[in-house]
């Protein structure tokens, strides 16, 4: 039993004791935290597309960390997030059916026909490519009955970035399929509103970020969002008057 319970202890340990000192020195005492995001220069109204995901990242970041606001000079030691959105096209996260299903039936023909059954190659082909393309063709029509709209498709790399570290503190990446379960509905009067679609496509990123990087460092959620603000400027000292000239 006493052997049984040392090896229950053995991932919790490894969890919480095995990080790297500068990661376990930005948990202790969280800086105030930058988000940057980039996008690719081909996606349409590229700015409008930058602005919201940077908003959603530091609106749902600010229940975790201090989040230096848009236009705010950070403090010395400032950490950064760091967004690279590497794809964001008008898609609904996964190839077009036809496409999987041509791709499954050729790759499924030509191993059979490896394997020796030339004959029924064509068959198996056949029917392994019409079922992967119908469950594509489902999953979309699931997504768009549960949306009411078809997302795009969002893939992107994260870093946690440390000043004068050249290693991230804490890497992710984040696919297309993780976006689209992490966003929400939308009324049937917003469906067609391009902006209400943009800003629900920046929330569901950012639940997908800002949730995995509360499980990997292990961070709860705050009731209300912390801001960095920057201290008052001190008013200037008067300076003495002079003294009277003695006749």
């Amino acid at each position: 039993m006493r052997r049984a319970s040392w090896l229950f202890l053995v991932p919790l340990l490894a969890a919480f004791g095995c990080r790297r000192p500068d990661v376990e020195g930005f948990l202790r005492k969280p800086p105030p935290v930058t988000v940057a995001v980039s996008m690719p220069p081909e996606v349409p109204e590229r700015e409008a597309y930058r602005k919201e995901f940077a908003a959603a990242l530091r609106a749902r970041l600010a229940t975790r960390l201090v989040v230096v606001p848009e236009g705010v000079t950070p403090p010395a030691g400032a950490a950064q997030l760091q967004v690279e959105i590497r794809d964001l096209a008008p898609s609904p996260g996964s190839p077009h059916p036809a496409v999987v299903g041509a791709t499954t039936g050729v790759a499924v023909g030509l191993l059979s026909a490896a394997a020796g059954n030339r004959e029924g190659a064509f068959f198996d082909g056949l029917f392994w490519g019409l079922w992967a393309g119908s469950n594509v063709a489902a999953e979309r029509d699931r997504t768009d009955e549960r949306l009411g709209y078809r997302p795009s498709r969002v893939r992107a790399q994260v870093r946690l970035m440390q000043p004068g570290n050249p290693e991230p503190l804490w890497v992710t990446s984040v696919d297309p399929y993780e976006v689209v379960e992490s966003m929400d509905p939308l009324p049937p009067g917003s469906r067609d509103d391009v902006d209400r679609i943009r800003e629900e496509e920046a929330k569901g990123f950012a639940r997908v970020v800002v949730r995995r990087l509360s499980e990997d460092f292990h961070m709860m959620a705050v009731s209300e969002q912390r801001f960095y603000q920057p201290p008052a400027p001190q008013p200037a000292t008067p300076e003495p008057a002079p003294e009277p000239k003695k006749d």
